[in-house]
């Protein structure tokens, strides 16, 4: 008999199989990207990785990391049905800075996010088959593989932290447009000026893509499931005054930042159980190809259900959690009902004219 094996043990990550976990949020609880953190009160705290989940591998701080000089928390969540990746960094820096601006264009300190939707690793950032691809400026082969690889199948984006000169994001790849509404969004909220320690909150949302090619419309969003793993991980470049103080990271590796095999692993978790109804009423249907006028419905009821019920709008019912149904008129559509009853009472879910028979 082979061994059953669990979502978890079907994917590894650089920090030692620990899994990492994105917040569900209700569909009637989404986070407004405004700067105030209050709608994410709702999110328990093992959801959130402050500064001892980071290391800082290039600039020997390690794990030691002074909370005087930098800390920061990070929450990641998710709305069912949506392609987004809701984030909130919150960080306190003993010297923020962002009235500069040196040759490798940065102009403050960044929090670095790396994700890739569906979790395919790999390089992403130089083509390992372009040997001059790492040549900057006007390369022919730098320029050949910044327009057909970069950012392609996992995408960089250095958000800026505060925004300067009205920009709050520079995204490593071919791809600028990921960057603005309506694929992503952002928001701040601080109070410190240049040079000044203090408090900063940021929210945003980023759009996730299998494939985000230079020519947008022939773009690729994820789509985000239930129970699904997405890459992701982040890292932090602090400057105090000039010189980067560090590069603390939640991968442990600083090549997450051009290489998405180095990423985390996060599971889209499902609904908090305090967050779900006591019962809900609700399905979900499709047409059988190959049976004339015939649908195949399912329960996909919350709460705990002993009994259902289904009217399928033609003077027919079941009580099967999750029957199959030929109609015999076709060019109708049908108000289907589902009643679902247990021992929190009984519920009702109707879909209008949705089941429509050809």
């Amino acid at each position: 008999m082979p061994l059953a094996i669990s979502a978890q043990d079907m994917y590894t990550t650089v920090r030692e199989g620990k899994q990492f976990r994105v917040f569900q949020f209700p569909k009637d609880q989404i986070p407004r990207i405004d700067g105030d953190k209050s709608d994410w009160d709702i999110v328990p705290e093992s959801y959130t990785y402050d500064t001892s989940w980071l290391n800082d591998t290039e600039d020997g701080h390690g794990t030691d990391i002074d909370p005087e000089d930098l800390d920061v928390r990070v929450t990641v969540g998710w709305v069912k049905g949506l392609n987004r990746i809701y984030i909130l960094y919150e960080a306190f820096d003993d010297y923020w800075d962002f009235e500069r601006f040196n040759p490798n264009g940065y102009l403050s300190d960044i929090f670095e996010v790396v994700l890739d939707g569906n979790l395919s690793g790999g390089p992403f950032i130089y083509n390992p088959l372009i040997p001059e691809a790492r040549k900057w400026g006007d390369h022919p082969a730098h320029i050949h593989n910044h327009l057909t690889f970069s950012g392609y199948h996992a995408q960089n984006y250095h958000i800026f932290t505060p925004p300067t000169r009205n920009a709050e994001v520079l995204v490593w790849g071919a791809q600028p447009w990921i960057a603005a509404f309506p694929h992503a969004n952002f928001a701040y909220s601080y109070d410190f000026s240049h040079g000044e320690s203090g408090h900063l909150v940021m929210e945003c949302w980023l759009t996730p893509f299998d494939h985000a090619p230079f020519h947008q419309d022939q773009a690729v969003e994820t789509v985000l499931r239930e129970g699904s793993f997405i890459g992701l991980s982040w890292s932090i470049l602090d400057f105090d005054g000039g010189d980067r103080d560090g590069h603390y990271n939640l991968s442990h590796d600083t090549r997450m930042v051009m290489d998405a095999s180095y990423l985390c692993a996060f599971e889209l978790m499902p609904l908090e159980a305090h967050l779900l109804p006591e019962l809900r009423a609700d399905f979900e249907f499709q047409y059988l190809e190959g049976r004339e006028r015939a649908v195949a419905f399912q329960d996909t009821s919350v709460g705990e259900v002993e009994s259902w019920y289904w009217e399928f709008g033609d003077g027919n019912s079941s009580d099967e959690p999750n029957p199959i149904h030929s109609y015999e008129k076709s060019g109708v559509h049908y108000n289907v009902s589902l009643t679902v009853s247990g021992p929190k009472g009984k519920d009702v879910k109707t879909r209008f004219w949705e089941v429509m028979v050809e």
